[in-house]
C-alpha cells in the first residue's frame, strides 16, 4: 500500500487552503464590486432612462450594464385573440406547458408590452450625426436596434456626438421595435382595450445583467 502521506506534503496542503482562502476572499470582493457598479449603474440608467449602460476603465476594458427581459405566456386564447393565425407558427407549447416564443415576435412582444416602442425619422438622424448619404444608406441596412453592435458601427462610420450617441441609440432602438411590431399587427389597432388583454395575456421580467470587456 502506496502511504499518501508522503505523497501528499503539508506545505501542498496549506498552498490549496491558502489559495482556496484567496479565491473565497477574492469573489466576496468582486461580488460587492460587481453589486456596487449595479446599484450606481441602475439608478444612471433609470435617470437617463437607456436599457444599456457602458462604462469604461482606466485599464482600457469596460463593464456593460444591460436590462434583460424575460417573457411569460399566461393566456394563450388572449394572444390568439390579439394577432390571430399567426400565432400557430410564432409560439411553440412544449410538454411541461411551456411556450418558445420566436426570437423577433417574442421582442415585438416585449416592446409592446413596455411601450418601447416610436416611429422615428432614422435618416434624419443619421444625417444630424455628420454622416453623408452613402454612411446612411449603409447604416440603414445595418443598424439593428442592439446597443453595442450599432454604437460600433456608428463610430465606424465616424458619427459625430457629444454625449456618446446615448440618446440616439435609443431612438434608433425604438424605431427597430416599432418597425419589428409592424411585422406582426397594425399600429393602429393598438389601444387601451388591446394593450390591458396583452397584459393578462403575458408577463415580462426586467434583470439587470453584467458584463465585463478586458484583454485576457
Amino acid at each position: 500500500m502506496i502511504n499518501t502521506q508522503m505523497l501528499i506534503n503539508e506545505s501542498l496542503v496549506d498552498k490549496v487552503i491558502r489559495l482556496d482562502k484567496e479565491i473565497n476572499a477574492k469573489k466576496k470582493e468582486l461580488d460587492e464590486a460587481k453589486a456596487e457598479i449595479q446599484t450606481k449603474g441602475l439608478a444612471e440608467m433609470e435617470n437617463k432612462n437607456i436599457q444599456f449602460y457602458q462604462i469604461f476603465a482606466n485599464s482600457g476594458g469596460s463593464c456593460e450594464l444591460t436590462y434583460k427581459q424575460k417573457l411569460e405566456v399566461e393566456n394563450i386564447s388572449l394572444l390568439d385573440e390579439i394577432f390571430g393565425e399567426i400565432i400557430e407558427t410564432k409560439i411553440e407549447k412544449k410538454v411541461k406547458v411551456k411556450y418558445e416564443v420566436e426570437s423577433k415576435f417574442k421582442s415585438a412582444l416585449i416592446a409592446l408590452y413596455t411601450g418601447d416602442y416610436k416611429k422615428h425619422d432614422i435618416d434624419e438622424l443619421l444625417s444630424n450625426l455628420g454622416l453623408d448619404e452613402k454612411q446612411r444608406k449603409l447604416a440603414l441596412k445595418k443598424l439593428k436596434g442592439e446597443y453595442v453592435a450599432d454604437l460600433k458601427l456608428l463610430n465606424e462610420l465616424g458619427a459625430v456626438d457629444n454625449d456618446g450617441l446615448e440618446e440616439e441609440l435609443d431612438i434608433i432602438r425604438e424605431n427597430k421595435n416599432y418597425e419589428n411590431i409592424l411585422r406582426y399587427i397594425d399600429i393602429d389597432k393598438i389601444d387601451s382595450e388591446l394593450l390591458d388583454k396583452l397584459k393578462r395575456a403575458i408577463y415580462v421580467e426586467d434583470t439587470l445583467s453584467l458584463g465585463l470587456t478586458y484583454e485576457k
